[in-house]
């Protein structure tokens, strides 16, 4: 196992649930930080809480709307007055339009209303912001701070899928260099990782054939695993580290830039 220097440190990461903040969460427990579990529902995280304490009690689970600042406040209250602090934050919550039955990729641009493209941007882009804005003066205050924020390559160039859910993970890059930029003088390093297709929950209703597609158009001849990007954001959150704001594709080489 490479030594990343995690060990002792707290970890936060958003929609620890499942998917990518499930297998983030793990691997950063197994590194033998202190973690966080955070997300919407009881269930999904008192099963990674679960997994967890096979091989560490250092572990909470939070639930949380990562759009709603109150929960977002009370959530971070929790981390501080269980484990006293901060180290990491994993920004990696986030939704999609509910679609309809008959209804996919590029239908979607027309037919989200304007409740579900708020529903989106408040839970991919401000759900970030809200965090970041409260674990972020924490930091400060040690001089010390990695954060990682989940986007998606459908940033680079938009996608078949919604507006809202592409316009969000837009915004987490720019938002992500804004943040980097003011706070580095403080040792807060933050960064934004782009997962391309990847097998997760998500992507429960996407059809095999599409899979199979992107799998035959991408470099590696497959799509993405959780630990794939997992083993990235761990990278992304060691303690020496020399890079900041920037912005790294996790796809198999399919967006090449």
């Amino acid at each position: 196992m490479i030594d990343y220097g995690i060990a002792g440190k707290i970890a936060l990461v958003t929609g620890a649930g499942k998917g990518i903040g499930r297998e983030t969460a793990i691997q950063l427990a197994q590194q033998g930080a202190a973690v966080v579990l955070v997300g919407r529902t009881v269930q999904p995280l008192a099963q990674v809480e679960k997994e967890i304490r096979q091989f560490s009690d250092k572990v909470l689970a939070v639930c949380c709307d990562v759009a709603v600042p109150v929960e977002v406040q009370a959530a971070v209250k929790q981390a501080i007055d269980h484990f006293g602090r901060i180290d990491i934050l994993v920004n990696n919550a986030g939704i999609e339009v509910e679609v309809e039955p008959g209804q996919m990729g590029g239908d979607l641009l027309m037919n989200t209303s304007l409740e579900q493209y708020r529903r989106v941007l408040d839970t991919n882009l401000i759900g970030h912001y809200n965090f970041l804005t409260a674990v972020i003066p924490l930091m400060q205050k040690q001089k010390f701070g990695r954060i990682v924020n989940v986007s998606s390559v459908t940033a680079f160039n938009g996608g078949v899928g919604s507006a809202a859910y592409v316009a969000s993970k837009a915004g987490i890059i720019v938002q992500t260099k804004s943040f980097a930029r003011k706070f580095g003088p403080d040792n807060i390093i933050i960064n934004t990782v782009c997962p391309g297709m990847i097998d997760t929950p998500m992507h429960k209703a996407t059809p095999k054939e599409e899979f199979e597609l992107v799998a035959k158009m991408n470099p590696l001849r497959r799509v993405g695993k959780p630990s794939d990007v997992a083993k990235l954001i761990l990278f992304l959150v060691q303690e020496d580290l020399y890079m900041t704001g920037e912005t790294i594709a996790v796809d198999g080489g399919g967006s090449m830039r």
